[in-house]
């Protein structure tokens, strides 16, 4: 079966993503489709910060194969993504 495409994934399917995220503990691998919809960005944007982003997420290639990020990660980044104002942004 063909990977489906990040766009023709539905809200729902997102929703239940992102719930599993939520009810698993820190330590769970995610692969980039989980880790984005728990972040509520597209796995185009993931990617972007994968590749440009030095303050990016923390991520594994176990074996030199798949992509493994880790809610704990997701949830450092979350957390230390706080601005007081634009100027800071930059």
């Amino acid at each position: 079966m063909a990977k489906k495409s990040w766009k023709d994934v539905t809200e729902d399917e997102k929703m239940k993503m992102k719930q599993f995220v939520i009810n698993n503990p820190d330590d769970t691998p995610l692969t980039p489709e989980y880790a984005a919809s728990y972040l509520d960005i597209s796995t185009a944007t993931l990617q972007k910060m994968r590749c440009t982003n030095t303050k990016g997420i923390p991520f594994f290639k176990p074996r030199h194969k798949c992509i493994v990020y880790y809610k704990r990660d997701l949830d450092n980044y979350l957390t230390n993504d706080a601005y007081q104002c634009t100027a800071q942004y930059a």
